[in-house]
């Protein structure tokens, strides 16, 4: 396996790490519990958290994409590339959020995503059954991942991109150009590692511009079929993995347009397969001069926490360790296993 640092390395906050506190995960059995409030926040602890269960949160919001009087930006080979001013992009102010745990998709009702302050970013907050605010989700990873057209089928972008100006660099460029503020988001064309058949989406331009092994059963559910491997006819695929949020992603292109949950509600990732259509999504730019179409998907922690509440040792060793879990599961296991494999 080739080993790259983003996969290892603690995945902090793209917008801060968070301190807080565990909320409360009953599991079928009863636990004991403390209660602290601040702010307004009130925060229900669990003593009794499981430890070895895959779990997150995550979002998906559909920007509407515009370009104003100016033209849209375009490649160096002519491909229609998603705004690269910030003032080009619009979210909604809320999504829903669902909820991973062991390959099991489903609602998380107690959570939605929401940006508070205009111009912030967003996150996924916990509410009571009255809509008030409870606490906020930890931070794991955001993309923005935009199709683009059939000749450029994905590019994607670290965190939200509503928040950046970007820009694309052109191949063979391997430094910034020089106008780019500095704080300004790289676009990226979707990349693979490969790890013994299975292919590991990333956002960083690192690895391959094609899937690991032959026969990929989510080729062109997931990833269209200019991305096939046709160097490693002696290695059979076994899943699609990688980054999280790009992967849910590429999922969210089979939900029609303005609903970019759809698909998850059908629950058509359960058990980590796919079990949605086989073909490629309807819903892809369908010809070159079309707009892209593009999300942001915010992945969060199972885990909430009061602002300005400090974690004690134990929920921060908890914290850290849950993070490990998913950042493990990315590199080793398969989040889309492949049909007969395990």
């Amino acid at each position: 396996m080739t080993s790259h640092g983003h996969h290892s390395r603690s995945t902090t906050s793209l917008h801060g790490d968070g301190h807080g506190d565990r909320h409360q995960r009953s599991g079928g059995r009863e636990s004991k519990h403390k209660q602290s409030s601040k702010n307004g926040f009130t925060a229900t602890y669990s003593s009794q958290l499981p430890t070895e269960s895959v779990s997150f949160l995550f979002s998906v919001n559909e920007y509407d994409v515009s370009y104003g009087n100016s033209p849209a930006p375009r490649d160096q080979w002519d491909n229609i590339l998603p705004p690269l001013t910030k003032n080009g992009y619009r979210l909604a102010d809320e999504a829903p959020v669902f909820r991973y745990r062991d390959g099991i998709i489903s609602k998380a009702p107690e959570y939605v995503w929401r940006r508070l302050i205009t111009g912030q970013p967003g996150g996924i907050y916990r509410q009571d059954e009255n809509g008030r605010f409870e606490g906020q989700a930890f931070n794991y990873r955001a993309h923005s991942i935009f199709a683009c057209s059939p000749c450029l089928p994905f590019i994607v972008a670290d965190g939200d991109i509503s928040l950046y100006n970007s820009y694309m660099r052109h191949v063979g460029e391997n430094s910034t150009p020089p106008y780019v503020e500095d704080s300004a988001r790289c676009w990226h064309m979707l990349h693979f590692d490969h790890n013994n058949g299975i292919s590991q989406a990333n956002g960083e331009s690192y690895g391959r511009p094609w899937v690991a092994g032959k026969n990929p059963s989510w080729v062109p559910s997931l990833v269209p079929k200019v991305f096939k491997n046709h160097t490693e006819p002696q290695t059979l695929s076994r899943g699609l993995s990688g980054e999280i949020s790009i992967v849910i992603g590429l999922m969210a292109f089979h939900s029609p347009l303005r609903h970019p949950s759809w698909v998850f509600e059908q629950r058509w990732w359960e058990q980590n397969s796919w079990q949605g259509p086989s073909s490629a999504p309807v819903y892809y730019p369908p010809q070159a001069d079309a707009a892209p179409r593009g999300f942001l998907v915010h992945v969060c922690l199972d885990f909430w926490h009061v602002p300005g509440v400090p974690l004690d040792h134990f929920r921060e060793s908890y914290h850290t360790e849950q993070k490990s879990i998913i950042g493990t599961f990315e590199a080793q296991g398969a989040w889309v296993r492949d049909a007969g494999t395990h």
